[in-house]
C-alpha cells in the first residue's frame, strides 16, 4: 500500500492546499512548502506512520519523493514490501 494518498490528504489539511495541487509530481517549493516546512512535515509523518525517518539527508523535491521515502522507511522498519509508486 502506498503512503501517497495519506500524504496528499495531510498536505491538504496542513497547508490548505487543494487536491489538484498535491499530485505526485507537484514540486513542494511551488506549493509553498520550503525546506524547513518539509522537515517539520516529515516529523508529522513519523508520528502518523509510526516510523522514524533515517538520519541521512534525503532529497525530496516532490510529493511523490516524500511518499517513496516514507514507503521505503516503513518497509525497512516494519519488514513490509515497498510498493511501486
Amino acid at each position: 500500500m502506498s503512503s501517497l494518498p495519506v500524504i496528499q490528504q495531510m498536505l491538504i489539511e496542513e497547508y490548505g492546499l487543494s487536491a489538484e495541487e498535491v499530485s505526485a509530481d507537484a514540486v513542494l517549493e511551488e506549493l509553498g512548502v520550503d525546506s524547513l516546512a518539509t522537515i517539520e512535515f516529515m516529523f508529522l509523518l513519523e508520528t502518523k506512520f509510526k516510523m522514524l525517518m533515517s538520519g541521512e539527508p534525503v532529497a525530496v523535491k516532490t510529493v511523490g519523493d516524500i511518499s517513496r521515502e516514507v514507503d521505503l522507511q516503513i518497509a525497512q522498519q516494519h519488514g513490509t514490501r515497498t510498493p511501486a509508486n
